[in-house]
């Protein structure tokens, strides 16, 4: 018989827990056989926290002396108190979910008169000793089911109007959170703030009582997103964090940053899409990053696919593996059998889905024409383009997503054979494509015969993310890769420019 025994019991007291709110849900002592299995015991010392989904037992997570946990084999990865989420409470708005880093907070929580409380199953990810949370890279190794919990979770989650992040108030907690917050949107988040002494909202029960623990959760603050704000109202957070391009000429003048949002542009042939695909291998080396491809144009297998091989080199087993690893592409059917339109809305729809299955840190979507124009009949197409530019800016605020969009000049630029530089002005549909990006970079190759190209960032809107410039690269036809010059031929090219 599942039972919560003495030893139980008085772990619970210590934490100011009745027995009764951990009887409710199911929580019991077992021991541990010769063989390592947990059975239930009433004068066992580990306790058991079932995980409930729709009135069903998919998992249990077991606590034993010393603070040593571990699940139940094969079990479902979501939320302690997972039907919680489906309070119509939440999804009108009137109540908050509260989301803490462990069973015991959740626990207070619901103790304190917040039943609509849940834990993550696997606590906060580690911080090394001298490491900062807000500079560390995002967790993307989703494989390892450290955010499965989300995902399983999505159709619920995105029903949940608000949350209060009340996770552990130190290195690993903070990173936990800007995890958290990343993948349900800071618009729909808030944040509590400890009393000093205090790490968790435990420790406030502990130390201060449970009407100290509703003060908390009562003055959770919204993450600022929009409208007017007092300084104390923002979290604190550092500069803005950039990212080596992988190409150090060019990082003078462009750094990469999460929830950017970049076009890039030049006339047909001159390497667009091919550049891109050399960044985003880069940024996955370097840093890294997973992106998803939009390229309704160039066909996933085996254009995409053979184009990365040539770009990341080496055994074609290993350039798969490294593919798999860091690509996504949205399609409406891989196998190429379904012919259906793509509007803007579907496209920011699956990539949302791909920063919480795969922790995605880039959008790119190559080339903008070929999306179904969704425009209303009253709208012009600078005001379409507008509208769209803005979607996309939201999604990459919202989800910490760098979005990189290819654009075609209009073809007044190579009218009668004559082609001039290219601007961000002469991208067909609007000046929004200049006005609005954050990053603007065409790419040039005046001599279509040489193998030499010139990348030129016409606009950085942030000076930490680099300046206005152009740099000279050469271009390996064979593997496909842009290359920086050695020193001394950038130096000499540079000079001839400047003369």
């Amino acid at each position: 018989m599942k039972t919560l025994g003495p030893i139980g019991i008085e772990a619970f007291e210590r934490r100011s827990i009745s027995a009764e709110t951990a009887a409710r849900f199911a929580i019991y002592t077992a021991s541990r056989t010769l063989d390592g299995e947990v059975v239930p015991d009433s004068a066992g010392n580990i306790v058991v926290f079932p995980f409930v989904e729709h009135g069903a037992v998919v998992n249990e997570k077991y606590r034993a002396p010393g603070k040593k946990f571990w699940q139940r084999g094969g079990g479902r990865r979501t939320f302690w108190n997972a039907d919680a989420l489906d309070d119509p409470g939440l999804e009108s708005g009137h109540l908050s979910l509260v989301i803490t880093e462990g069973e015991i907070d959740a626990l207070t929580a619901i103790e304190c008169g917040f039943p609509l409380s849940v834990s993550v199953p696997d606590g906060a990810p580690g911080v090394a000793d001298g490491e900062d949370p807000a500079d560390l890279q995002p967790i993307i190794d989703e494989a390892s089911g450290k955010f499965e919990f989300l995902w399983n979770n999505r159709d619920r989650l995105k029903r949940i109007k608000r949350f209060i992040i009340a996770v552990d108030n130190d290195r690993p907690g903070q990173r936990l959170a800007a995890e958290l917050v990343r993948r349900l949107s800071a618009s729909r988040c808030m944040f509590v703030e400890y009393p000093l002494g205090c790490k968790d909202l435990n420790d406030v029960a502990c130390q201060r009582g449970p009407e100290a623990v509703a003060a908390v959760l009562n003055a959770a603050k919204p993450y600022p997103v929009r409208g007017l704000y007092q300084l104390s109202d923002y979290p604190e957070r550092g500069p803005l964090p950039t990212y080596s391009t992988g190409w150090w000429t060019l990082d003078k003048h462009l750094k990469l940053f999460t929830g950017e949002f970049m076009v890039v542009t030049g006339i047909p042939s001159h390497g667009k899409s091919t550049w891109v695909m050399n960044l985003l291998c880069n940024a996955a080396s370097l840093h890294g990053w997973r992106s998803v491809i939009f390229s309704p144009e160039m066909p996933t297998v085996p254009h995409l696919r053979d184009k990365f091989r040539k770009i990341k080199g080496g055994a074609r087993c290993d350039a798969d593996a490294f593919i798999c690893e860091y690509f996504r592409f949205i399609d409406a059917d891989p196998t190429g059998d379904n012919d259906d339109d793509f509007d803007l809305d579907w496209i920011i729809d699956r990539a949302t889905d791909a920063v919480l299955r795969d922790g995605i840190r880039c959008l790119v979507i190559d080339p903008w024409n070929e999306i179904e124009h969704a425009r209303r009949k009253d709208e012009s197409m600078t005001d379409y383009i507008g509208r769209g530019i803005r979607a996309l800016k939201r999604f990459a605020r919202l989800y910490d997503v760098a979005v990189i969009v290819i654009a075609h000049p209009t073809k007044e630029v190579g009218k009668d054979g004559k082609s001039r530089p290219v601007t961000l002005y002469d991208i067909e549909g609007s000046a929004h494509w200049f006005n609005k990006c954050d990053h603007g970079v065409v790419i040039d190759r005046p001599n279509a015969y040489a193998n030499e190209s010139i990348i030129r960032v016409a606009k950085c809107r942030f000076e930490e993310s680099g300046e206005k410039g152009e740099v000279v690269m050469s271009f390996d036809r064979e593997r496909c890769r842009f290359l920086t010059l050695d020193r001394s031929e950038f130096d000499h090219l540079q000079q001839e420019a400047a003369e």
